[in-house]
């Protein structure tokens, strides 16, 4: 085998050292700097692309923050909305309710006077249909017209 023999150990030290070089001079100066340049771009597009993320997130948790706002202050406007209705409903009840009472006591106090005064006329009826059936008894038992006239006149 060529490489063991010791004749040959110089040449092969010259062309390792000559390779080596060679390829070292290379890497250095023209793959590592391009190896370098292309991480640097990924590393610079990586880190557009986090603050890009963080720029958009930030955004999004201020649209949510403003979102919830507004949907805090549609609930309050509602709710304020729902209580004032309430509270008009309530007054509007009340006053019907008042209205409605005002009518059922005049409608009682009109009923209450319609029965007193039919009451009173039909005392009347009675007085006065008594009397009549006094007198037809009377007359049927025989009594005199003299005392029938004479208690009319009384």
């Amino acid at each position: 085998m060529p490489q063991f023999d010791t004749s040959t150990y110089l040449s092969q030290i010259f062309w390792l050292l000559l390779t080596f070089c060679s390829l070292w001079f290379v890497m250095s100066w023209f793959i590592i700097p391009r190896i370098e340049d292309i991480l640097e771009q990924r590393r610079r597009k990586i880190d557009g692309y986090i603050q890009k993320a963080e720029k958009i997130n930030k955004q999004a948790l201020q649209s949510l923050d403003k979102y919830e706002k507004a949907l805090q202050k549609a609930k309050n406007d509602a709710d304020a909305h729902i209580e004032q209705n309430r509270l008009e409903l309530i007054k509007t009840i009340s006053d019907k309710h008042t209205e409605i009472e005002d009518i059922l006591n005049r409608k009682i106090a009109d009923s209450e006077y319609q029965l007193t005064k039919q009451r009173q006329e039909t005392l009347d009826m009675v007085e006065s249909v008594s009397e009549q059936l006094a007198k037809n008894i009377l007359i049927k038992f025989g009594v005199q017209n003299d005392v029938i006239s004479s208690s009319d006149k009384e």
